[in-house]
């Protein structure tokens, strides 16, 4: 090779290391607006499927004259494991191992599956046995069910590949659930009821509203101030604040691990398909926005065994925190989350969808979830 021949070929190298270099540049210049605009149909899509909910919900008050309960509990009345009472934070017999060993679980169908065909789901609606539990085995295939409309696709935890698994905690297999990504408001209140507690002299005037007297021989129902309960359908004519005041539904997270409940669609607990609490102790604590990250923000079962499996550091990186007792665990409190930057999406009552701030005031969010405020609310969205 001769010189000339030499410096062709070092010009031919040097200008292919710059095109690269020009060309790296404008994908990194590039790749932002890609991303920016992705998430942007993905936001499209989940609002989307708010609004198909929000229609379903109307179309349901319409044929039955109410919104659909929150969940369905079975009898007999009260929860032995909460001495007799039913508890505000329902306890998980498949999780824990009693079920189906001991007794059979008591927890029946949930909002979404009663409004599945009104969401054009009636093929899935059919398979589930509306007279048994959502862990009995002939419920099994419809619980697992995968239901675009429930899923945003901003979540890339409610895949196939990342299905609860309810009995893995207590060494059961076979309780399987896929997994939504909305949730049903159930209320603000405190975690107490209003009637007095054996021994007590008072009641609690914002805490949860049950129907007996007793709440060890009688109680039946457990309701908050939000848009359903167990064993409880409110009508619209309910709503004291208003349909467009009120947050009807809102987004949740799918759990990031098999043992993590949040965002099972089928499943009627705080968590897997209702937030509740919302803002009742501070700003910095309890549900009082979305995507709080206080620990007690989401109060769900299992959260002791998910930190030994994930790592409680790793879910506060993935800003999945909850909170852990030594006590019996139950699906006691849950929040609005999202993987959209800095909010997550409410579907009011009357159909419309807003975007809520992580910053929204707490005075505020608390407001939206109680269908018995009457004050007036400024626009926060």
């Amino acid at each position: 090779m001769n010189l000339c021949q030499r410096r062709q070929t070092g010009f031919t190298i040097v200008e292919l290391l710059v095109s690269i270099g020009i060309i790296a540049l404008l994908i990194a210049l590039l790749l932002p607006g890609v991303q920016s605009s992705r998430e942007a149909a993905r936001r499209v899509g989940c609002s989307s499927n708010l609004r198909q909910i929000g229609l379903a919900l109307t179309n349901y008050h319409s044929q039955f004259q109410s919104l659909p309960p929150f969940s369905i509990w079975a009898g007999p009345k009260g929860e032995p494991l909460a001495g007799g009472q039913l508890p505000v934070g329902i306890v998980d017999r498949v999780a824990l191992g009693i079920s189906p060993a001991s007794e059979p679980d008591r927890l029946m169908a949930n909002w979404l599956i009663l409004i599945l065909p009104q969401l054009d789901q009636t093929t899935i609606y059919n398979l589930f046995h509306l007279g048994l539990p959502t862990a009995d085995f002939t419920n099994s295939e419809p619980r697992i069910a995968e239901v675009a409309s429930l899923k945003c696709p901003s979540d890339p935890f409610n895949g196939s590949n990342n299905l609860y698994q309810r009995g893995q905690q207590s060494g059961q297999s076979g309780f399987t659930y896929a997994r939504g990504n909305y949730a049903m408001n159930i209320g603000t209140n405190r975690a107490c009821y209003n009637i007095p507690l054996p021994g007590a002299s008072t009641p609690c005037d914002d805490g949860f509203v049950v129907d007996g007297t007793n709440l060890a021989v009688d109680n039946t129902t457990l309701s908050g101030n939000g848009v359903g309960g167990v064993n409880v359908a409110f009508k619209y004519a309910d709503m004291q604040t208003g349909l467009s005041n009120l947050v009807g539904v809102e987004e949740i997270r799918a759990g990031v691990h098999a043992l993590d409940p949040r965002g099972s669609w089928a499943l009627g607990y705080s968590g897997a398909s209702g937030t509740m609490r919302h803002g009742v102790v501070s700003p910095n604590e309890d549900d009082a926005g979305p995507n709080n990250q206080a620990v007690s923000g989401d109060d769900i079962q299992g959260c002791t065994a998910l930190k030994n499996a994930v790592g409680a550091g790793q879910l506060l990186r993935l800003r999945m925190p909850c909170f852990s007792s030594t006590n019996i665990e139950v699906n006691y409190e849950a929040t609005a989350r999202s993987l959209h930057p800095a909010g997550a999406y409410l579907l009011m009552l009357d159909g419309s969808v807003h975007f809520a701030s992580d910053n929204m005031n707490p005075d505020v969010w608390f407001q939206l979830h109680s269908r018995n405020n009457t004050s007036v609310i400024e626009s926060s969205f």
